[in-house]
């Protein structure tokens, strides 16, 4: 894949109440992957969101999973943030991820794709639907979609 997109893989983890995710993603120049483990409502928390944002100037999303602070020694640090960035309206997606591992083994990666609103709430309609459990992957980006029933090869 070349330029922005976002990428998500489910893994069957104690379905239906939990799962475990994995994220790419890039902006282009940069990119980054991790995986959690979440509860199968946060994918409905988080397309509810996005497929109605932004909902007024200065709106901001956030979906948090873990934490940085070593002393909560936390799995991963997973956030995905949904924000406008001027007084027109024009938003932008960041996502920010950690490991939370020691040298010589820790990554983190931080970046945003600027986005319009409409691409927003198409990823945010992708989340509702991928939550319904029946398929595996999807891939998004500024133009398009696309939902798997499988796994695509990397």
């Amino acid at each position: 894949m070349h330029g922005s997109y976002l990428v998500v893989r489910r893994y069957p983890y104690e379905e239906p109440f939990h799962m475990q995710l994995e994220f790419s993603v890039s902006n282009g120049l940069f990119s980054g992957t991790t995986d959690i483990y979440c509860n199968v409502g946060d994918l409905k928390e988080i397309g509810n969101r996005l497929k109605s944002f932004p909902t007024r100037l200065g709106d901001e999303f956030r979906y948090e999973y873990g934490s940085e602070d070593p002393a909560r020694r936390h799995y991963r640090y997973f956030l995905l943030r949904a924000y406008t960035i001027d007084n027109a309206g024009h938003c932008a997606l960041q996502v920010k991820m950690n490991n939370n591992t020691r040298e010589p083994h820790e990554g983190t990666c931080t970046l945003s794709i600027k986005a319009e609103a409409a691409a927003l709430n198409r990823l945010g309609s992708l989340f509702l639907t991928f939550s319904q459990l029946e398929h595996l992957e999807f891939h998004w980006n500024l133009e398009d979609q696309e939902l798997f029933e499988y796994h695509e090869s990397p």
